[in-house]
């Protein structure tokens, strides 16, 4: 079951932030950051909507509700995915993140003759 933790590492992960750099985003500290994402600690209601608008999602998605509602084998599988990637070697994290890349965003190839 997704919740806050789980889903402020996903998103903080997805656009390859450190715990540092996305405290430094929220003017927050780096320990905040951690205990968040630990499920130690969960930030007042203000906070929480920035770090919503920051990774421009609603609420209900940063507390992992929405999805779950909506579908919850699909979360559960996103979350079994995400924890594949998280023990994935370097060489196919950097596959994934390669095939997920936008392809407005991925660098050009050079043109073999």
């Amino acid at each position: 079951m997704a919740d806050f933790a789980s889903m402020l590492k996903y998103l903080r992960e997805r656009e390859h932030l450190s715990q540092r750099e996305l405290a430094s985003k929220l003017n927050l500290s780096p320990s905040t950051i951690g205990m968040y994402e630990c499920g130690k600690r969960h930030p007042k209601y203000e906070d929480e909507e920035a770090i919503a608008d920051f990774f421009n999602v609603d609420l209900n998605t940063l507390r992992g509700k929405r999805i779950i509602e909506e579908n919850p084998e699909r979360i559960t599988k996103a979350l079994n995915l995400l924890k594949a990637y998280e023990d994935a070697t370097p060489d196919r994290r950097a596959m994934v993140d390669f095939a997920l890349t936008p392809p407005q965003q991925k660098p050009e190839l050079p043109h073999l003759h």
